[in-house]
């Protein structure tokens, strides 16, 4: 079966390509309206957020993956690139953690990952100081990605029964 890519959300970056917009177009008119006279106040904050419409530009025009789902595993893109094998789970189940939508990762007793909840609560710590993401290698965020977190639970728990 084919590689299953699912990409961050487009909202984020064209709202800030239309914020971007808007503001330049008060600045437009805002400059009209003085006479030519100089407006150098209003050019410092309309350049600053230039910027960031340039980099939502940017990152809307180059995306890359924020999960690839194979037949055999799972690769989540984040900061540290990290990949969960099938043959290693047990089952996914949905939680939501300060607003946040986690699809979390239950292991097979028998793996190396799959240890108790007490080991996992005393491992955040270290996890945190290291460069693995304090959720690594047992939850995945969904929050603000193309897909729904319902539909993307329902793709790794068919993946499991394959």
């Amino acid at each position: 079966m084919k590689k299953i890519k699912i990409y961050g959300s487009k909202q984020n970056p064209i709202i800030g390509i239309v914020m971007f917009i808007a503001f330049m177009a008060g600045c437009m008119f805002s400059m009209y309206q003085s006479g030519g006279k100089s407006n150098s106040g209003i050019m410092i904050p309309a350049m600053m957020f230039a910027l960031s419409a340039a980099i939502s530009i940017v990152a809307f025009a180059i995306r890359k993956p924020k999960l690839i789902i194979s037949d055999y595993s799972v690769m989540i893109n984040t900061s540290v690139p990290w990949e969960v094998c099938f043959e290693e789970v047990d089952s996914f189940y949905p939680t939501s953690y300060k607003g946040e939508e986690m699809i979390c990762i239950r292991y097979k007793k028998d793996v190396e990952a799959g240890v108790t909840i007490e080991e996992v609560e005393d491992g955040i710590s270290l996890r945190k100081k290291t460069l693995l993401n304090p959720g690594e290698p047992y939850d995945i965020y969904v929050t603000g990605l193309a897909k729904k977190p319902k539909d993307i639970l329902n793709l790794l728990n068919e993946r499991l029964k394959v």
